[in-house]
């Protein structure tokens, strides 16, 4: 009998363990889910990054925009040349990786700031120092451990963001809250575009900045200190150093927590008194642009000094497109992130939530947006979604947050917004999906173009008879017109380049590159000579690329037809004159117009 009680007793024991065990795991997820979402994110996102393996590909990770962002860092640590002398004395090598603008005095400028490289160090400093020890790999700055190490930043500053993030909506929020608007932003927006597919655009570095950044303010609220207010300082001056236009933080830095005209008057009379806390704050950020005003004054003669105003950048205050950049087809950014919809109906549910939280993000977005409808090129060139606004996906969060919040006091709207989120996550992923293959065009859509291909994951043939793209030219003179692009002239020139062209001109590249050539000579095999490697090499790079090579010798052929054609290029030497940039980046530029949307001449 004793040893049945015993038994029996035991297994009560043992039950009881396992039954404490279950509690204090689920305790622990549910407590917890909002870090699980961010692994989620990030395990996600990395397995992504290795199935689409863009650092692999011709032209791709350092391209467009990035060539300005990124040039800080070979042009200094590599070449050991900011006034850009190493471009022109190897044009075929780096004319289309580099685009400076001419600046008054003569001396060629990177036309950007220099934050992004500050953030994109790290990375580049690893893959350098790798390239230097392993004879596979260049160490020029462009080969792929270096476009694989920015495709890998990207991710890495999102997941620090949104572990600041996840810190502030902690404070408002329960978990089940949190992680439900952290998997909104992190992968049911377009700033999932930006860290994965695009990974070195600014957008996604922002994001983390500008998150880090209301962490700070609310931090120092809370409790004053010269440290936060130095922090805040360096961290704003960053902000605006990487994307000027983001100096708009400091509306949300002052409206803190501000919910009448008392706070306000309060507000004021603390930076008053506490003035030290401003005059530090000036100074940190002051201390940030001091390389980058040393940069413009050795190249333009100026402290400062808009380069974006070199290539015809304006803004046209008087006639902002707001219609376009929140509702139209061709951009809007509601139509291809809908749940930025969703966290923008969220701000007028703030008073109710916390009003101290409605006038700074209200305030914030309005100038934001008007700031945004303003600028030349109002829909920021090929992009997926409006991406300007990604930058503040961290404050929008809160008013997301907010919305969900007031939707828990029922459970049936609550679970059906749940249900909401969860359907737009998946229909941004549809349409990140349909970008990737064309289906959304990277310039402008119209209605009847994106519901022609609407649920469709490539374009259909009358797809194309519908896109219409803008005019450059009249743009920059704040005229927004619709020109119709000749793919049928594209698609002979397609059929024309046959496969062996394209390897052949791989072959003539890489037969160029003396430094590929010594390698290849150091570890060449007995019996394979160094042409059949070059032929082997030129055919695997087909295979892994064919879309990009072909693009780049298109691309060539047309550079060489502009620059035999005496009229076009008596054209090109004025264009380049007016926007104050080098001949050559006015051919690669005008050879890149051709090729996306133009008639060939």
């Amino acid at each position: 009998m004793e040893i049945i009680l015993g038994n029996y007793l035991l297994r009560t024991r043992n039950d009881l363990t396992i039954l404490l065990k279950k509690r204090m795991i689920k305790k622990i997820i549910t407590k917890h889910f909002s870090v699980i979402a961010i692994v989620f994110i990030a395990i996600s996102v990395t397995f992504l990054n290795f199935s689409h393996h863009r650092w692999l590909r011709s032209g791709r990770v350092i391209e467009w925009d990035i060539k300005s962002y990124y040039a800080y860092l070979p042009a200094t640590f590599i070449y050991k040349d900011l006034s850009l002398q190493f471009r022109k004395d190897n044009i075929e090598k780096f004319g289309d990786l580099i685009w400076p603008v001419e600046t008054p005095i003569g001396k060629h400028a990177i036309v950007t700031t220099m934050g992004l490289s500050v953030m994109y160090a790290p990375f580049f400093g690893i893959a350098h120092i790798y390239c230097l020890n392993n004879d596979n790999y260049l160490a020029d700055g462009y080969t792929m451990p270096y476009k694989f190490a920015l495709a890998f930043s990207s991710l890495f500053y999102v997941i620090i963001g949104l572990l600041f993030l996840r810190k502030i909506l902690k404070k408002y929020f329960t978990d089940d809250i949190v992680s439900v608007v952290i998997l909104a932003i992190g992968i049911g927006t377009n700033l999932l575009y930006y860290y994965c597919y695009e990974a070195a655009m600014p957008h996604a570095y922002n994001f983390t900045l500008i998150s880090i950044f209301l962490y700070l303010v609310i931090r120092f609220y809370e409790n004053p200190t010269l440290l936060k207010a130095f922090l805040i300082g360096l961290l704003s001056g960053f902000i605006t150093l990487i994307r000027p236009t983001n100096i708009l933080v400091f509306v949300v830095l002052f409206l803190w927590e501000i919910s009448s005209f008392k706070d306000f008057k309060n507000r004021v009379l603390f930076y008053v008194l506490e003035y030290k806390y401003v005059i530090l704050m000036i100074l940190a950020f002051i201390l940030i642009w001091v390389p980058q005003f040393i940069y413009w004054y050795h190249v333009s003669g100026k402290i400062f000094y808009f380069s974006y105003g070199e290539v015809g950048g304006k803004f046209f205050f008087n006639n902002p497109q707001i219609s376009d950049i929140l509702i139209s087809y061709k951009k809007g950014w509601f139509i291809y992130t809908p749940i930025m919809f969703i966290a923008f109906v969220g701000l007028f549910a703030l008073p109710k939530f916390k009003n101290g939280l409605f006038m700074p993000l209200f305030v914030f977005n309005v100038l934001n947006i008007y700031i945004l409808a303003s600028w030349w090129c109002w829909w920021f060139g090929g992009s997926f979604g409006y991406r300007a606004f990604i930058d503040s996906y961290g404050l929008m969060a809160l008013p997301l947050g907010a919305l969900l919040h007031l939707a828990k006091s029922k459970k049936i709207s609550y679970y059906i917004s749940f249900g909401i989120i969860l359907i737009l996550i998946a229909f941004n992923n549809f349409q990140i999906q349909q970008y990737n293959r064309q289906a959304i065009h990277y310039w402008w859509m119209n209605k009847d173009a994106y519901w022609e291909t609407f649920f469709k994951l490539y374009p259909t043939e009358r797809y194309n008879e519908l896109i219409r793209l803008p005019d450059y030219d009249k743009a920059r003179q704040g005229i927004y017109v619709e020109i119709k692009p000749d793919y049928e002239k594209q698609e002979k020139i397609k059929i024309v380049t046959s496969k062996n062209e394209v390897i052949h001109f791989i072959y003539t590249e890489l037969s160029n590159d003396s430094i590929l050539l010594n390698q290849l000579s150091k570890k060449q095999a007995n019996k394979i000579s160094i042409d059949s490697i070059l032929k082997i090499e030129s055919e695997e790079r087909y295979i892994l690329d064919s879309l990009g090579y072909h693009k780049k010798m298109i691309l060539k052929n047309l550079e060489k037809d502009i620059r035999n054609n005496k009229a076009v290029m008596e054209e090109i030497e004025v264009k380049a004159k007016r926007r104050k940039i080098s001949v050559d980046s006015m051919i690669t530029m005008d050879a890149i117009w051709l090729y996306e949307h133009k008639n060939f001449k």
